[in-house]
C-alpha cells in the first residue's frame, strides 16, 4: 500500500516538473503555429526511406498513386520521385539546416536540394522545423521554386500530463519527441486529420547495422531503399551537427529507445483523435503500430 502510494506521489511530481518544463520549452522555442495544408484525400501514404520501401515500390506503385503522399529526406535521390510527384515532403534533420553553398561534406544534401530546384514542376508542401527558417537550404529553395510552398512547424518537445501534451500537440505548438523523421511525418498527418494513414519503408533495424571497430570506435551502415548494401560504408556515427564527437554505444541505444517510444506516444495520439494508423512496411520492427500486409 506504501509503496503504491509512493510510485504514485513520485509518477506525479516526475508528470509535474516534465509539464513545467514543457511549458518553458514551448514558451522558448514555438512561435504561432501555421496552418497545416487541408488535406487533399482522405487517406495518405507516408514513405520511409527504409530498405523495405524498394519491394513497395515495385509491387505496389498502384495503390501508392491512389493515396495522397508524404516522402521524407532524400527520397528525392531515387526516380520515384518525380514519377511519383509527393504533395508533401518533411525534413527534420538539422544538418540540412547548418548546411551552406560552401558545405562539401553533406553530397547527399546538395542532391536533394538539387532535385527540389529542377526536379519539382508540381504543387509541394514542405515541412520544416521553425529554427530553419533563415537556413541556406530553405533560403534557396523559396527563392529558386515556386512550387514549393515551405511550411514551419513548432519542433518542441512537450513531456508531462497526457491532457496537456495532446491539447499542445493539436494545437501544433509542441510535438513528440521524433528521434526519427518517420514519427514527425506521422504526427503531422494524424493533424492533418487524415481518416487512415498506411505506413512503408519503416524498416527501423538500425541496430542490424551498428558495428564497432578495434579502437572501440560505433559504426553503422546508414542503408536507404535507394542504395546497394555493398555501396553503403560503416561510418562513424556523430553527435554533434559539426561532426566532430561520435557516439558511444550507450548513446546510440539510448537514441533507438527515444526513436520507438515515439511510436508509443504517437499510436496513443492517434487514437485519442481516432485517426488509423496501419504499418504496411514489408520489414519493421515497429511494435506500437498495427501491422498490415498489402496484397500484391
Amino acid at each position: 500500500m506504501i509503496e503504491r502510494v509512493y510510485k504514485s506521489g513520485a509518477q506525479f511530481l516526475n508528470s509535474l516538473i516534465e509539464s513545467l518544463l514543457t511549458l518553458l520549452r514551448v514558451l522558448i522555442q514555438s512561435r504561432m503555429p501555421m496552418p497545416l495544408p487541408h488535406r487533399r484525400q482522405a487517406v495518405c501514404s507516408v514513405l520511409g526511406n527504409g530498405p523495405s520501401l524498394r519491394d513497395t515500390l515495385e509491387n505496389h506503385l498502384d495503390f501508392l498513386k491512389q493515396t495522397e503522399l508524404v516522402c521524407v529526406n532524400n527520397f528525392a535521390h531515387s526516380p520515384y520521385f518525380a514519377q511519383l510527384r509527393p504533395q508533401n515532403y518533411i525534413i527534420v534533420d538539422p544538418n540540412y539546416f547548418v548546411f551552406t553553398e560552401t558545405s562539401t561534406d553533406r553530397p547527399d544534401i546538395r542532391q536533394t536540394l538539387q532535385a527540389f530546384q529542377t526536379e519539382v514542376d508540381w504543387p509541394m508542401s514542405l515541412y520544416v522545423p521553425r529554427f530553419a527558417r533563415n537556413s541556406y537550404v530553405i533560403r534557396t529553395i523559396q527563392a529558386g521554386n515556386p512550387n514549393i510552398q515551405v511550411v514551419f512547424i513548432n519542433h518542441a518537445i512537450a513531456r508531462g500530463f497526457q491532457w496537456l501534451r495532446h491539447k499542445l500537440y493539436r494545437s501544433g505548438w509542441a510535438m513528440m519527441q521524433s528521434q526519427t523523421v518517420v514519427v514527425a511525418a506521422l504526427f503531422l498527418t494524424v493533424n492533418r486529420k487524415f481518416d487512415v494513414i498506411y505506413l512503408f519503408g519503416a524498416d527501423q533495424s538500425w541496430h542490424e547495422q551498428i558495428r564497432i571497430d578495434e579502437s572501440n570506435q560505433v559504426l553503422m551502415q546508414q542503408l536507404h531503399f535507394y542504395e546497394q548494401a555493398k555501396d553503403v560504408a560503416y561510418e562513424p556515427i556523430y553527435s554533434d551537427k559539426h561532426r566532430t564527437r561520435t557516439d558511444s554505444m550507450a548513446a546510440q541505444f539510448l537514441s533507438l529507445h527515444k526513436a520507438f517510444r515515439g511510436y508509443e506516444v504517437l499510436r496513443e495520439y492517434a487514437d485519442s483523435v481516432g485517426v488509423r494508423i496501419f504499418n504496411a512496411s514489408t520489414k519493421s520492427y515497429i511494435d506500437s503500430l498495427e501491422r498490415v500486409k498489402l496484397q500484391n
